[in-house]
C-alpha cells in the first residue's frame, strides 16, 4: 500500500523525479513539499506518510525509484494527461462547436430529487460502476486509469449517490442537530412556520386556595421574542479525480477499505458534513443576517456568518431596546483574571431564586472558562471540583457550558432550557440533499431550516462585555 501511496504523492510533484534526500541519504520530505501535501491531503496524512517513510527507508533501498513506485508514478502521469488532454477537448468543443448536439448534451444538467424518505437501509456500492471498478482496481492490483468523464462518469456517481442518501437521508440531517454542542443546550421546536413565538410563559404560579367560584389564575405577562427559521443551504462543487485522490488519501490515514467506507459515504461524511458543522456552530452564536437580493450562478457564496442571526446578534438587538425586559449583568465591566471569581459570583446572585433554584446552565465563551477555572486554580489550590467537565459556581445550582461559536468574545448568558430555543423543519421531506451533474463538475447541495433564540425575554440573564474592551480579560 505504502508504494502506492508514495506514487500517488510524487504525482503532486510532476517535476520531482524522486524523493529529496537528508545527510544520511534518507528520503525526505521538503518543508514545501509537506506544506502541499498538507493543503491537499491533510497533516495526519502527511504525518503517516513521513512515518511510514522513514520506516520503508530501514531497508536502505531507493523506495523512490523502485520499479513499482516508477510503473505507478507513469501510470497516474498517463492518467493526468488523459484528462487534461479530455478537458482541453471538451473546451475546444464547447468553444467551436456550441451549437452541435454532442456538446448541447454536454450542457444539459441532471438532477435527481433525493427527498423520499425510507427507513434507514445497508448501502452496498455497485461494482459495475466506473469509479467503483477505478478503487478496486487501485487496491488490488496497485493500477489507477482514469481520465475526467470518460472513466469517472458523473451520472453513474450522481445515481449511487441519490441510492446512498435515499437510506441515509434522516440520519445526515440528525447529524445537523445532535452534531452540534450548541442543541445539546436548547429546547427544540419542530416547525414549519418561518418564525415562531412563545404562547406562554415558562415559568408561571397556578396553585390558589380553594373557593367555590371560577378564580382564573396561572397567566402572566411576559415578553415573547419572535425567532426566525432560516433557510440556509450548501452549493459545494466537486471535481471527480480529486475526489478519488482525497479517497485514497482518507482511506490510508483511516486503514479503511472501500467497502467500509464507499466514495459517496465519503463525500457526504467527510467532506461536506464536518465543516458544515464548524459553519453552523459559528452562525448559531455569532451569525448576523445579511439579506442578498440579487445573485446570479457561478457568484461566489456569502458568509456563513451571514446566513442567520445567532444568539450573540440577538441578545444584542434586545440589550439596544430600553424597554427590554431581560437582565443584563455585570453592565460596564470587564472581567480579568483579577475580578472574575467576584463579579462571576455577583451574576450569580442577580438571578432570582425561582430561576436558580433550577439546575441551569451558564453558556459561556470556552475561553472565559479557562479564565475563570485557573483563577479559581490560583486561589484555591488544594480544591478539586468534583467533574471537570462540569464546573459549577460554588453555593449554586448554575455549571458552565461553552459554547465553541461564542469562542473569543467573552460573552456568557443563563437561561433555562425550555428558555433557549432550536428551530428546525417539522418534516424531514423539506430538507433536501442532491447531487447535480454538467460536463465534468459534480455538485452537492443542502437545504434545510434552522433558527436559533429564546422565547422570552424574563427569563434572559446575559453579560456582554463592554464596546471596546476586547474579548476575555479585556483584550489582555
Amino acid at each position: 500500500m505504502f508504494e502506492k501511496i508514495l506514487a500517488l504523492v510524487l504525482s503532486v510533484f510532476p517535476k520531482v523525479a524522486s524523493l529529496p534526500k537528508n545527510a544520511e541519504g534518507k528520503s525526505i520530505l521538503t518543508a514545501e513539499m509537506k506544506t502541499t501535501l498538507q493543503e491537499k491531503f491533510g497533516e495526519k496524512f502527511v504525518e503517516q506518510f513521513e512515518k511510514d517513510l522513514a520506516e520503508a527507508e530501514k531497508s536502505d533501498l531507493n523506495v523512490t525509484t523502485s520499479p513499482t513506485v516508477v510503473k505507478l508514478q507513469q501510470d497516474l502521469a498517463d492518467m493526468k494527461s488523459k484528462f487534461e488532454a479530455a478537458q482541453a477537448e471538451n473546451l475546444t468543443l464547447k468553444e467551436t462547436n456550441g451549437k452541435l448536439e454532442k456538446v448541447a448534451e454536454l450542457d444539459i444538467t441532471e438532477t435527481i430529487d433525493m427527498n423520499k424518505t425510507g427507513k434507514k437501509v445497508a448501502f452496498k456500492p455497485n461494482m459495475a460502476y466506473m469509479h467503483n471498478r477505478v478503487i478496486e482496481e487501485y487496491f488490488n492490483q496497485g493500477t489507477m486509469q482514469y481520465s475526467g468523464d470518460d472513466t469517472i462518469k458523473t451520472s453513474e456517481l450522481q445515481d449511487e449517490f441519490g441510492k446512498y442518501v435515499s437510506g441515509q437521508k434522516l440520519d445526515v440531517f440528525k447529524s445537523l442537530n445532535l452534531g452540534l454542542t450548541i442543541t445539546d443546550y436548547m429546547t427544540t421546536v419542530v416547525t414549519d412556520k418561518s418564525e415562531w413565538r412563545a404562547a406562554h410563559a415558562i415559568i408561571t404560579s397556578v396553585l390558589q386556595q380553594f373557593t367555590p367560584k371560577w378564580t382564573p389564575k396561572g397567566v402572566t405577562e411576559f415578553t415573547p421574542i419572535t425567532i426566525k427559521n432560516f433557510i440556509l443551504k450548501v452549493n459545494f462543487p466537486i471535481t471527480p479525480s480529486d475526489i478519488i485522490d482525497k479517497y485514497i488519501a482518507y482511506l490510508y490515514d483511516e486503514t479503511k477499505t472501500p467497502d467500509q467506507m464507499p466514495i459517496v459515504a465519503f463525500v457526504i461524511n467527510e467532506l461536506v458534513l464536518p465543516q458544515l458543522l464548524e459553519d453552523l456552530e459559528l452562525a448559531m452564536a455569532t451569525g448576523k443576517f445579511v439579506e442578498r437580493i440579487k445573485t446570479t450562478d457561478g457568484e461566489a457564496g456569502s458568509s456563513a456568518l451571514e446566513s442567520m442571526d445567532g444568539v450573540l446578534t440577538i441578545l444584542e438587538a434586545i440589550k439596544a431596546n430600553p424597554t427590554n425586559n431581560a437582565t443584563f449583568l455585570l453592565d460596564g465591566v470587564v472581567l480579568t483574571s483579577e475580578n472574575i471569581l467576584e463579579e462571576i459570583d455577583k451574576a450569580v446572585d442577580a438571578v432570582p431564586y425561582k430561576y436558580k433554584k433550577k439546575k441551569m446552565l451558564i453558556h459561556a465563551d470556552p475561553d472565559l472558562i479557562t479564565l475563570y477555572r485557573r483563577a479559581y486554580r490560583t486561589k484555591y489550590p488544594v480544591t478539586k471540583n468534583e467533574d471537570a467537565d462540569k464546573f459549577r459556581v460554588d453555593f449554586s445550582n448554575l455549571t458552565f457550558a461553552p459554547i465553541d461559536g461564542l469562542v473569543g468574545t467573552g460573552v456568557f448568558f443563563i437561561t433555562p432550557k425550555e428558555n433557549f430555543i432550536h428551530l428546525m423543519s417539522r418534516n424531514v421531506n423539506d430538507a433536501k440533499i442532491f447531487m447535480q451533474v454538467q460536463n465534468y463538475d459534480v455538485k452537492v447541495f443542502m437545504e434545510f431550516h434552522k433558527g436559533t433564540g429564546f422565547a422570552m425575554e424574563e427569563a434572559i440573564f446575559a453579560y456582554i462585555p463592554p464596546t471596546g474592551s476586547g474579548s476575555v480579560g479585556g483584550g489582555l
